[in-house]
């Protein structure tokens, strides 16, 4: 998932190309572009490090 308000349930559209991330209080969309808060700390879905799952042969 990703800053999207049509997948994201955090992600809110606020008018304007612009969108709300309840999870971070921050506006990660301006006019359909992200802004430096776009997936920033405090992202649910950002990419956690750490064990991979399986090994692939």
């Amino acid at each position: 998932m990703y800053c999207n308000p049509d997948v994201c349930p955090y992600c809110q559209y606020i008018g304007e190309g612009d969108s709300w991330c309840e999870e971070t209080g921050e506006i990660v969309l301006s006019d359909w572009e992200p802004t430096e808060d776009f997936m920033g700390p405090g992202c649910p879905y950002l990419k956690k490090g750490g064990k991979k799952r399986g090994k692939k042969r």
